[in-house]
C-alpha cells in the first residue's frame, strides 16, 4: 500500500509511480555505456526519474551528480565535481584540506589510499591542489572534468555522471566555449557514462540535437512522456480505500484528462480530492469532486503563474503572443494587427519556446502547462 501522497518533493519509494518503461530504457542504455539526454517539461517528474535510476543503480556504477541550477560559476562547478569524485574515494572535505595542505593530512591520505591500493599520483591530488590555488578557473574546470575518468580507471569501475538542468549551462559561458570544451573532454572518456537532463526543450535541442551543436550525436535523446490514469489507478484506490473512501471506476482517467497527464497535477488533484473528502467526512467520491479539486488547485497555483509571467514584464508582445496561443490563434496574425512584423513575431515566439513555457509540436505552438494556459486565457 502506498504510504506517501505528496508533491513538491522528489518522488521515491512507494510514492514513485509508473515510469517502468522509461526507467528500464535509461538503465539499458547506461549499461551499454551509452550516454543519454533526458528531456522533460517542468512538473513531468524528471528529477524523480533520475533519482530512481540513481537509487536502483543496477550496474553498480560510482555516481556523481550536479545540478547546473545550483552552479553560478565555473569554479563552483569544478569544485563540486572535485568534491564528489574524492568523496567516492572516502576523502571528505577535500577543498578545505587541500587549501590547508598540512603534513598530517597528506600522511593520513597516503595511508587511506594505500588501503585502497592507490597512490597520490593515481588520483591527481597534487594537480588538483595546485589548480585550486590558482586563479584560472578554466584550467581548474578542465581538470575537474577529466577527474572522474582518471579515478574510474584506477578503480577499474565505471562512473555515471549525472548533470541535471544542463540547459542552464549557457549562464556559465559567453559563447559555446564551455560546451565545446566539455564535448572535447567527454568524448575521450571510456570510464564515464553521462546522463544529461533538462526541462527546457529548446535549449536542450540546441545543445544536443542541432547539427551545429557541441553535443550533436553524443547522447541518445529520450523525452519524458505524460502519464496515464492507469499508472496511478491502483495507488489512488489503495490510498482512498485505506481511508474508507470509495472512488468511481473512472477516477484516475478523469484526473488524467483534467491534468493532461502531467504527473504533478495528477497527484495534486487526487490529493486535494482526498483532503476535501476527509474534511467533509465523505465516503464516496463523484466526478464533480475532481473538478472542484482542479479549480482549487488552479487558484492555489496562480501566484506561481504570476511569478512566471512577471519575467515578461515590459514585454507586452510576449504576453499577447501567449494569449493568442490559448485561443488557438496565430501569434503572427495577432501581432501583425499591432504593427509587429512577421520576423519579429517569430523572434518573440522563439524566445518563449526557449523559456520552456511554450513548445512547438509539429507546426503548432502550445503552452505546456494546462493550468497556466487557462490562467493566461483569463487575463
Amino acid at each position: 500500500m502506498v504510504k506517501e501522497f505528496q508533491t513538491g518533493k522528489i518522488a521515491k519509494g512507494s510514492s514513485f509511480l509508473g515510469r517502468k518503461k522509461i526507467i528500464k530504457e535509461l538503465q539499458t542504455y547506461i549499461g551499454l555505456n551509452q550516454s543519454v539526454v533526458l528531456i522533460a517539461p517542468r512538473r513531468f517528474g524528471k528529477s524523480s526519474i533520475i533519482k530512481k535510476v540513481i537509487d536502483n543503480n543496477v550496474h553498480n556504477f560510482k555516481i556523481i551528480t550536479v545540478d547546473i541550477m545550483e552552479i553560478h560559476s565555473k569554479r563552483i562547478f569544478a569544485e563540486h565535481i572535485i568534491s564528489e569524485v574524492y568523496s567516492i574515494l572516502g576523502i571528505y572535505g577535500i577543498l578545505s584540506k587541500l587549501k590547508d595542505a598540512s603534513l598530517s593530512f597528506f600522511k593520513d591520505l597516503v595511508n587511506h589510499l594505500t588501503a585502497l591500493k592507490l597512490s597520490i599520483d593515481d588520483i591527481s591530488i597534487e594537480t588538483t591542489g595546485k589548480l585550486l590555488k590558482e586563479a584560472d578557473e578554466d584550467k581548474l574546470l578542465a581538470h575537474a572534468l577529466t577527474l572522474p575518468n582518471i579515478v574510474a580507471g584506477k578503480l577499474n569501475t565505471k562512473f555515471l555522471f549525472v548533470i541535471d538542468e544542463f540547459g542552464e549551462i549557457d549562464k556559465l559561458q559567453s559563447k559555446n566555449e564551455l560546451t565545446d570544451t566539455m564535448r572535447t573532454i567527454f568524448q575521450k572518456q571510456e570510464n564515464v557514462v553521462f546522463l544529461f537532463a533538462g526541462s527546457q526543450y529548446a535549449l536542450m535541442t540546441k545543445i544536443f540535437i542541432e547539427k551545429s551543436s557541441a553535443f550533436y550525436k553524443f547522447a541518445v535523446h529520450i523525452e519524458v512522456p505524460t502519464m496515464k490514469g492507469d499508472d496511478f489507478a491502483k495507488s489512488f484506490k489503495d490510498i482512498f480505500y485505506s481511508k474508507e473512501i470509495s472512488l468511481p471506476s473512472n477516477f484516475a482517467k478523469e484526473v488524467e484528462e483534467i491534468s493532461q497527464g502531467i504527473p504533478y497535477y495528477m497527484v495534486r488533484i487526487a490529493q486535494e480530492v482526498l483532503i476535501n473528502a476527509l474534511l467533509e467526512d465523505k465516503i464516496n467520491i463523484h466526478c464533480y469532486s475532481i473538478r472542484l479539486a482542479a479549480l482549487i488547485i488552479f487558484k492555489k497555483e496562480q501566484s506561481y503563474f504570476t511569478s512566471e509571467l512577471n519575467k515578461f514584464r515590459g514585454k507586452k508582445y510576449d504576453v499577447i503572443a501567449l494569449k493568442a496561443l490559448t485561443e488557438n490563434k496565430s501569434h503572427t496574425k495577432i501581432l501583425a494587427e499591432l504593427g509587429v512584423s512577421r520576423q519579429n513575431a517569430n523572434v518573440i515566439i522563439n524566445s518563449l519556446v526557449m523559456t520552456g513555457i511554450v513548445e512547438k509540436r509539429g507546426k503548432k505552438y502550445i503552452i505546456v502547462d494546462p493550468f497556466m494556459r487557462r490562467y493566461i486565457q483569463k487575463l
